[in-house]
């Protein structure tokens, strides 16, 4: 029988899948926490999306038959399950090319300093990023996230934050799906094709019914995943 393993994103839970996974079909589902997952790997020295997608990969023997659905930092570790396993992969809100990350420095000597110095959890900060975010439908969500993120360990703040910038090989391959809501201003849309969903970031959370449709038509071999996003 086909798993389904779901990554969340970054400074997410595995909550964040809640009312997608019962839209999707009843066979083994997975949801993988990072925070444990960085817990018992315990990773002493600097790590990137690969080597976490490897860790991911030996943790829940992954292989090939499975399917993995990733969201925002998630889809980008499961893009490299795919390439070292050869696993179905949909990625929401996501990337294959890391210049795709909204985020006003990549420069990860600058971020290793804001974030293990605290600097990003101040109560400032999470409440200037709250003010500026433009989307009433999903801010008290993102409100939740950020008030979440005071209380995570620095250095797991640390961890996530290499799994998105530090560099890595290129891929190789490509996801089988990817959605994506336009008006996203965490991570820009894909250059690929994509299957456009409304919504923003956290269309996963808001509209699930319309991303479980693309992935159920994914899973049922009646959609290729590579439908071009609409002109209107």
């Amino acid at each position: 029988m086909t798993r389904i393993l779901f990554i969340h994103g970054y400074i997410e839970e595995p909550t964040v899948f809640d009312r997608l996974t019962s839209l999707l079909p009843p066979t083994e589902q997975i949801r993988i926490n990072l925070a444990d997952e960085f817990r018992r790997w315990k990773p002493s020295g600097s790590v990137n999306v690969r080597e976490v997608a490897q860790y991911v990969i030996d943790q829940y023997a992954v292989n090939a038959d499975d399917v993995v659905i990733g969201h925002s930092m998630g889809g980008w570790i499961a893009a490299y399950v795919k390439e070292l396993t050869g696993a179905a992969v949909v990625q929401i809100a996501s990337w294959t090319n890391q210049k795709k990350i909204l985020f006003p420095t990549h420069n990860l000597s600058i971020l290793r300093v804001l974030f293990l110095s605290g600097l990003t959890q101040s109560r400032f900060f999470t409440e200037l990023s709250v003010r500026q975010y433009p989307f009433d439908e999903s801010r008290t969500f993102f409100q939740t996230l950020l008030s979440g993120s005071r209380q995570m360990d620095r250095r797991y703040l640390w961890f996530q934050i290499q799994t998105l910038f530090a560099k890595v090989s290129p891929l190789s391959v490509q996801p089988e799906l990817r959605i994506h809501a336009r008006p996203d201003n965490i991570i820009a849309p894909p250059d690929e094709p994509y299957v456009e969903v409304p919504g923003d970031h956290f269309s996963l959370v808001f509209h699930p019914d319309v991303v479980a449709a693309q992935i159920n038509s994914l899973l049922s071999g009646s959609a290729s995943g590579t439908r071009q996003r609409p002109d209107n």
